[in-house]
């Protein structure tokens, strides 16, 4: 395309300003610069640098710099506006929407906890309710911010998708090099493989998701059941080394936000060749586990077998068959399949309850959206029994396959999760002394004592406060070849199996498996695997981890506040999550929204929060905000830019009007001159 006709074709125009970066000399001369974001260049139009503007000392190669783009005689000219960044540095860059007050455009930040809005000096052919990228310039107290990318009119879902990427250096698009070699993947090897063909395995997952990676099956036997579980084998089409792994590594696991999957493999892999579709003959690695009626586990075995899904199921779906109400595919399904299911289900729950595992109630929010990314719905997301059948039989196989590779002399990925720290434990103590309670010595602490706890605050009409708190003194859980067990699930051995079709740690362990146990087809375990290097990849993958909770954290935070925005000046039930300095923190549960009432708009007091921070007393009123309490609050904002939730007390709804100040008149140049002489002169008869 010419550049003639690129410049009447408005929608592929270039940006009139963006983030650029000198890229070398022409032939001419002439420094030639690239744009630092390839969207914004789509064609790769060669860009010419017009002089240096006001920027000293003068642009060199590899600087960073905002410039305002234009089409002269057809070639593409850059303006310097400012210099961001020598080479090899960076500069901060801020998300947001601009904003008209008083004949003045500012950035309102995209960012939760930003109370600064950005002065722009210059908004070009932008308008107010645009979406834009800026560079923060200049000195910490004298920033000023400059638009280097405009993505039109704010949209929540397109916005929020593009804030959570770039915030948390997700990509969602793969390397060329790494979608080339997906396409050439060639099929599994069928030889030495266990024909699981006829075993009625099924996947059962969630009514909209599209990767069915995992399949179960129970049979009744004498004195106990006979569990598979089958997993789609990964480990045969991503091989160490590989683009495809070096990528999958990079990635660590999937990302699921409202509307977005950000898959760690392509979707030939995850949608398509290791997709457990009903009908479909699929490699697989298969768990087999022998346990009695009380759910204790006293054999297993792994293999590499081929497998064919009986049916897709879901959830609801599963447990309406279990209450009575077939669909077509369940009546003919019961008896052979769901019943042993459930039947398997209940030995295996008297065995977690038996070693008392940590038993939190986490409140996980679905936002359901239509294909135009608006909000259909927001709530809390539905729990079933069936959702624990599918959870027991995962954690059998984990359990299994970290047993297994503790056998070999193979380095394992295990899944870990160390006691609550004792600091944190002793800051509990006063709360659990209103309760009347006291835990044991640190070193005899199990999961057991934290649920008598949870079972005594539901009495006193605090469980919902006593189980943020207690989730908020566990340590994380962990990737890691040095095996501490699992606290939370009181397990003395455990390592993630599962998944690897999202996560990389499951692909290790399916690796070593196949190493391990000797299996047919390629695939294992590299010869020279250590511990060592397991533990950096350990500490990679707990990064990408984390990083994945927080971007899902952050996105739903902006679609719940974009759902409550048109309730902002409604009063809402909310209960106390938690009592800090800031002020009070609550949640609308059925929503599983969280805000604050900030404490500047609570009942004029002193405000002393107990130890533990369970109570917060009023020292002059007696007011007092307890830990798991109901409130009527109203909510004042509601932000779908940064997801910010704020409630004011019901009964505070009316602010008091502000104070007026008197204006004070100034003075010209010549009486401060004046003045500064009178107070001269005053200090000089002091003296004296």
């Amino acid at each position: 395309m010419s550049n003639k006709k690129y410049k009447k074709n408005k929608k592929n125009r270039l940006p009139d300003n963006c983030l650029m970066e000198v890229s070398g000399i022409s032939e001419d001369g002439d420094l030639m610069a690239v744009t630092v974001d390839p969207e914004d260049n789509p064609f790769g139009h060669k860009i010419y640098l017009s002089g240096n503007g006001k920027i000293k000392p003068a642009l060199a190669e590899g600087d960073r710099f905002i410039a305002r783009l234009s089409l002269r005689k057809d070639v593409w000219w850059a303006k310097p506006l400012a210099r961001t960044e020598a080479a090899g540095c960076e500069v901060e860059q801020v998300h947001g929407v601009i904003e008209e007050r008083g004949g003045k455009y500012y950035l309102k930040s995209a960012e939760k906890n930003s109370r600064m809005d950005y002065l722009l000096d210059e908004i070009g052919s932008s308008q107010t309710g645009d979406f834009v990228k800026v560079a923060l310039i200049g000195e910490r107290k004298f920033k000023q911010a400059k638009i280097i990318k405009n993505y039109g009119r704010f949209n929540l879902s397109k916005a929020t998708d593009l804030i959570i990427l770039e915030k948390y250096g997700i990509s969602d698009v793969f390397p060329e090099s790494v979608l080339k070699e997906a396409s050439r993947l060639k099929g599994y090897c069928p030889a030495g493989r266990e024909d699981l063909t006829r075993l009625p395995l099924v996947t059962i997952d969630g009514d909209d998701s599209k990767d069915f990676d995992d399949a179960v099956y129970a049979e009744k036997t004498n004195g106990g059941f006979h569990l598979v579980v089958a997993i789609a084998d990964v480990a045969c089409y991503v091989r160490p080394g590989a683009e495809l792994d070096r990528e999958a590594y990079r990635r660590g696991n999937s990302v699921y936000l409202p509307g977005l999957v950000v898959p760690m493999l392509p979707e030939i892999l995850s949608n398509d060749l290791c997709s457990l579709r009903p009908g479909k003959i699929r490699p697989c690695l298969a768990c087999s586990m022998q346990i009695d009626n009380d759910g204790n586990l006293l054999s297993y075995e792994f293999c590499r077998a081929l497998m064919k899904s009986a049916a897709r199921l879901t959830y609801r779906e599963v447990q309406n068959a279990f209450e009575g109400r077939h669909s077509l595919q369940t009546q003919g399904l019961f008896k052979t399949v769901i019943q042993p299911l459930y039947e398997a289900y209940f030995a295996l729950r008297k065995a977690r309850e038996r070693r008392g595992s940590l038993e939190l109630d986490p409140v996980e929010v679905k936002v359901k959206l239509d294909a135009g990314g608006n909000i259909l719905c927001v709530g809390r997301a539905e729990h079933f029994l069936s959702h624990e059948i599918v959870e027991e039989f995962m954690i059998a196989a984990n359990v299994s396959a970290a047993k297994r590779l503790e056998q070999s002399k193979l380095p394992v990925m295990f899944r870990v999760h160390d006691k609550p720290l004792e600091e944190k434990l002793k800051d509990f103590a006063p709360l659990l002394h209103s309760l009347h309670m006291k835990l044991p010595n640190y070193p005899s602490l199990k999961p057991s004592h934290l649920n008598k706890v949870l079972d005594e605050s539901r009495k006193h009409n605090m469980g919902a406060g006593i189980n943020s708190m207690i989730m908020r003194l566990q340590c994380q859980a962990k990737y890691s070849p040095e095996n501490i067990g699992h606290f939370g699930l009181a397990l003395s051995d455990y390592a993630h199996f599962t998944s690897p079709i999202r996560r990389y740690a499951d692909l290790l362990v399916h690796r070593a498996l196949i190493k391990a146990c000797g299996m047919p087809d390629a695939g294992a375990l590299e010869d020279g695997a250590s511990v060592g290097q397991f533990k950096q990849i350990g500490e990679h993958l707990c990064e990408t981890e984390r990083t994945a909770a927080q971007a899902e954290r952050d996105s739903i935070a902006r679609y719940v506040s974009a759902y409550l925005q048109p309730s902002v000046g409604a009063d809402f039930e909310v209960r106390i999550s938690g009592l800090t300095n800031a002020g009070v923190f609550v949640s609308i549960e059925n929503l599983g929204a969280d805000g604050l009432i900030p404490m500047r708009t609570l009942p004029k007091d002193t405000y002393c929060i107990s130890e533990g921070n369970a109570e917060m007393v009023g020292l002059k009123t007696g007011r007092r905000f307890i830990l798991g309490d109901m409130l009527t609050a109203c909510l004042t904002e509601a932000s779908a830019l940064n997801g910010a939730l704020t409630f004011v007390l019901a009964e505070a709804c009316e602010l008091a009007p502000p104070k007026k100040f008197k204006k004070k008149n100034k003075l010209s140049k010549k009486q401060r001159k004046q003045k500064l002489k009178q107070n001269n002169r005053k200090k000089a008869k002091q003296k004296q």
